[in-house]
């Protein structure tokens, strides 16, 4: 369902191989089936930089 909310809304999104990881990177001690980012605080660059790989990758550019 997420993906095509996303699709629908432009909002970029990727698919990951681990739940685990996921929960981890998101600093959380459980699996997580999503997360979002919903300030991007100082990672704003790092944000703008992470959206136009994925949108390359979609694209079938690459990096």
């Amino acid at each position: 369902h997420l993906p095509i909310l996303c699709e629908e809304r432009k909002i970029p999104y990727v698919y990951v191989p681990s739940k685990v990881k996921l929960g981890s990177a998101a600093g959380i001690d459980v699996q997580s089936a999503a997360a979002c980012i919903i300030e991007t605080g100082e990672a704003e660059e790092l944000v703008k930089e992470i959206i136009t790989r994925v949108q390359r990758i979609r694209e079938g550019s690459g990096e």
